[in-house]
């Protein structure tokens, strides 16, 4: 037996909230909007993006990079996401900036343990492709 649409999407909202509640708990927030956490971790800047409807967490975390060759750049940036798995990298060389992006869906609470888990390894892909296009 399937749940009824709308306790389906109830329960949701009620993973996001939690979700959304446990990292403004454990990470210093510098902002915030009615869908997403900004912060500074680890180096990088970090956005929180909440979907209600799905319900996923998207991560980026990006930095500034820079301004070298941007063509050599990006045939890095295409061999990266070639080997990514769990995201994707990109530059913006109009900025200067790197950004790694990815997305989890939510299927239980999301516990401290494991925000950090996530976490961790989203910073160590990250920092990957920062080192490899900074190089």
């Amino acid at each position: 037996m399937t749940e009824a649409p709308k306790e389906a999407q109830s329960d949701r909202v009620s993973l996001i909230r939690q979700a959304r509640q446990l990292v403004s708990a454990c990470i210093m927030i510098e902002s915030a909007d009615d869908t997403s956490l900004a912060a500074y971790y680890r180096g990088f800047f970090l956005q929180l993006s909440f979907s209600e409807l799905h319900p996923l967490i998207v991560f980026c975390l990006a930095k500034k990079i820079q301004d070298t060759a941007f063509s050599k750049q990006f045939e890095s940036v295409n061999e990266l996401n070639l080997r990514s798995v769990l995201g994707c990298h990109t530059i913006n060389p109009e900025v200067g900036c790197y950004a790694y992006r990815a997305v989890y869906w939510l299927d239980a609470e999301l516990t401290q343990d494991r925000l950090f888990e996530i976490l961790e390894r989203l910073v160590g892909e990250a920092q990957r492709g920062y080192h490899r296009l900074s190089a």
